[in-house]
């Protein structure tokens, strides 16, 4: 008797994906696929859309044509258990401390692994005594991330997780999101101008420019070919 092997669903699935904003055009026909337990990079300048593209696959925002799916399934709000996203510019509440607010954030989350976030905590070197409102740049980002992190959702998205941070916070939140891989159930698609931390990690690129997406890239292909993230990026958007 043969058996079949079925092909998971892909974890995001965009297809033919459409947004205007006040008479602007921010995503146009944008369609590719994420397969489960990947990282994906989803690249471009400022402006080119990828806050947007986010907010639409979390089920956030609404495009007005296309459709998105997780996993197989319609994206929306009813999926917002299944995915963790940490908001370019999110702000976490300064009058908490950290040890406060990751109370409040396991009392939120029904997907909250306190053990994992105690081990963030000591990763991220995180101050459970520290006032929010006190904490640096790169601080309340390394909390934001373990805030995201300590729960069990399949699909992390990250947006612009190193944007005006310090050396050491980008080293301890890339080597934090490669360890979230190593057991292949997570997908991580991270969206980024800034490749400089991430770029030998990448499994795959998604190049978004002017709303248009300019390439999907398998990294290995394009090592094969002689090429870097950075090169291939700087040939797209250069």
């Amino acid at each position: 008797m043969t058996t079949i092997h079925e092909t998971p669903a892909a974890a995001v699935e965009c297809s033919g994906v459409c947004l205007r904003m006040k008479k602007k055009t921010v995503l146009d026909n944008v369609s590719f696929q994420i397969p489960q337990g990947s990282l994906t990079g989803l690249l471009g300048p400022n402006g080119a859309g990828k806050s947007s593209l986010l907010r639409i696959i979390a089920g956030l925002a609404p495009a007005d044509s296309g459709t998105v799916r997780l996993f197989g399934k319609p994206a929306g709000v009813g999926r917002l258990g299944e995915l963790s996203l940490l908001p370019d510019r999110g702000s976490l509440p300064g009058w908490l401390t950290v040890r406060q607010w990751l109370g409040f954030a396991r009392d939120i989350y029904p997907d909250w692994e306190e053990a994992k976030a105690q081990e963030l905590q000591r990763q991220l070197s995180v101050s459970g005594d520290a006032l929010i409102s006190a904490m640096s740049r790169g601080e309340e980002a390394r909390l934001q991330l373990l805030t995201c992190l300590a729960r069990k959702a399949p699909l992390v998205l990250l947006d612009e997780p190193f944007t005006g941070i310090d050396m050491i916070s980008r080293e301890a939140i890339s080597s934090v999101v490669v360890g979230e891989l190593a057991d292949g159930e997570r997908t991580v698609l991270v969206a980024t101008h800034d490749i400089r931390e991430m770029e030998l990690l990448f499994d795959r690129l998604i190049l978004l420019g002017g709303g248009i997406i300019r390439g999907v890239e398998e990294v290995e292909q394009l090592r094969l070919a002689g090429k870097s993230v950075e090169s291939r990026y700087r040939e797209v958007f250069a």
